[in-house]
């Protein structure tokens, strides 16, 4: 049991975005507020889980260009994501996955489902 007290703040911060992250994300809200994020975590990961049919995928962030909500199907909702490397490909994801970003003052949360675009920059280490 005190093994499992001493790991808690390690597992706590596995779910927040990477301080020293590259990411840059905007994130336009369905109302159209855009949003200047800094890195992002879904549902505690920093990759975008998806499934195409029966198969579940792993998307990097990082291999992300764009995000685009279509609509929702019961409790899924449909993504269009653009990546990198020029491609696109459709996705269902659950409508409750929940991300997380950092801003200057502190952090932002949002559904996906509340969501109309996320454009994702990576920039390079100098």
């Amino acid at each position: 049991m005190k093994r499992f007290f001493l790991l808690l703040p390690f597992l706590i911060s596995m779910s927040e975005p990477i301080e020293g992250s590259k990411i840059n994300v905007v994130v336009e809200d369905k109302s159209g507020v855009k949003h200047n994020l800094n890195g992002i975590v879904c549902n505690g990961r920093e990759y975008l889980r998806v499934k195409e049919g029966s198969v579940d995928y792993s998307i990097d962030f990082s291999a992300i260009e764009r995000i685009e909500v279509l609509s929702q199907e019961g409790k899924d909702i449909k993504l269009k994501v653009y990546t990198k490397g020029g491609g696109s490909k459709e996705y269902l994801v659950s409508a409750n996955t929940h991300c997380k970003s950092k801003i200057p003052i502190g952090h932002a949360g949002f559904y996906l489902k509340d969501v109309k675009d996320i454009f994702i920059k990576v920039e390079e280490n100098k």
